[in-house]
């Protein structure tokens, strides 16, 4: 009940407060356009991805996400489609956020080595919010225990707004770097527009960069594993983060660790991912082991993600934020 009681509390300031901040994947390249629509059809091959997030695992549902996207690339176009669908359900489904995303992302070639992707999103966000299931001070009858109906602080618990992002994608066959903005018109997103002033959703500013590195044993016709270090810096509005870390890949198998932390070196996860990558197929697994002052109760969060190609990509890739082992520089 101490645990239920915690949840519905933050939730309850989160709205009393509007502070709107975008919910934050540990495995940010399981899906690529959630971070940066520029990967629209990056891949060069039709690809899925299916990702779920359970956030603080000893708070009894506090934050659970689903997210499924694909995309693939138009030769017509000269760029990629993709479409981003994504709910996030808080304190045991008392407050539902759903996207809707659709991105287009155009590629140009600058030089022999380095390509640049252009994207632009629009989306469709919807909140809800079950009134009848919030318990407020002012409305509990202290005798008895029962609850009437919820005060008028909240007067429209459903309501939905148009969302615009673009990004920018720059890569060569062993580094990528890049920059997104997600909310461009800062919509309005209040459950009391006429009693709120401070109801925007907040511009989220992205910066990430990587690369895939061979490492090699007895000169460079023995490759022996791949390595990709890996920052994100994000901001959006008071919060703010930094991820950073190094993923290895071996004969199919894949491991890594990263820090998120804030711009104050406040400390918040120590992030463990494993699992299992080829061609056609990534799927991993990562445990989000909390170090800041939630560490205690909080229970960690679990990740799951899932994608894979359609059809084998006809252009041998080099793309660096693909996990995939290669042998190309012969056999370990």
């Amino acid at each position: 009940m101490q645990k239920t009681i915690r949840t519905i509390a933050l939730l309850i300031l989160g709205i009393q407060f509007a502070y709107g901040q975008d919910v934050s994947f540990s495995q940010f390249y399981a899906n690529p356009m959630y971070l940066n629509p520029a990967f629209a059809g990056s891949e060069g091959a039709p690809r899925i991805a299916l990702q779920y997030r359970n956030q603080w695992l000893q708070f009894d549902n506090a934050y659970t996400t689903y997210s499924v996207a694909a995309d693939f690339p138009v030769e017509s176009l000269q760029g990629g489609l993709g479409l981003q669908v994504m709910n996030d359900a808080q304190a045991g489904n008392l407050l539902n956020q759903l996207q809707v995303n659709l991105a287009y992302s155009v590629f140009i070639q600058l030089s022999r080595e380095y390509r640049v992707h252009a994207g632009l999103q629009v989306g469709y966000h919807q909140n809800s919010l079950k009134v009848n299931d919030l318990i407020f001070a002012d409305n509990l009858d202290i005798n008895y225990g029962n609850h009437g109906a919820t005060g008028e602080i909240i007067t429209e618990p459903d309501f939905s707004y148009a969302d615009f992002s673009t990004g920018l994608l720059v890569y060569s066959k062993r580094l990528f770097f890049g920059a997104a903005i997600h909310h461009l018109t800062e919509p309005s997103q209040s459950y009391a527009p006429e009693n709120d002033d401070n109801s925007v959703l907040d511009r989220k500013y992205t910066v990430h960069a990587g690369a895939r590195l061979p490492v090699f044993r007895h000169g460079h016709l023995r490759k022996k594993f791949d390595i990709s270090p890996q920052l994100i810096i994000q901001q959006q509005g008071i919060s703010n983060q930094i991820n950073y870390g190094i993923l290895a890949t071996k004969r199919g198998l894949t491991a890594g660790t990263w820090f998120r932390q804030n711009f104050g070196i406040r400390y918040d996860s120590l992030i463990f991912l494993v699992g299992f990558v080829n061609n056609r197929m990534q799927f991993t697994y990562s445990y989000d082991w909390t170090i800041s002052g939630l560490w205690g109760n909080s229970g960690g969060t679990s990740e799951v993600s899932l994608s894979f190609l359609l059809k084998s990509n006809r252009k041998k890739s080099y793309f660096p934020f693909s996990n995939s082992y290669e042998e190309e520089f012969g056999v370990p």
